[in-house]
């Protein structure tokens, strides 16, 4: 338990580090046809990619989640019948 309470500490300060030392690296992002973000700070690009990837994956792990327990349960019917 502590493992990962000390691994997520040391992500946090790794981040936070990557974040104030990297403010100066300005891109453009282009996001849709006509849309144009200026002058982001590339640590905040780096950061908000990582945040969508994160979330992305933690919804197809939530539906492969909902699919087993439905599963689980259609056995367990099966099962007391």
């Amino acid at each position: 338990m502590y493992f990962k309470l000390i691994f997520w500490i040391i992500v946090i300060l790794l981040i936070t580090f990557f974040v104030i030392f990297n403010v100066e690296p300005k891109v453009r992002i282009f996001l849709f046809p006509g849309i144009t973000l200026e002058n982001m700070p590339l640590a905040l690009v780096i950061i908000i990619s990582l945040i969508l990837g994160f979330l992305s994956g933690l919804l197809l792990a939530f539906s492969n989640i909902l699919k087993l327990q439905r599963k689980i349960k259609k056995l367990e019917n099966k099962k007391e019948t």
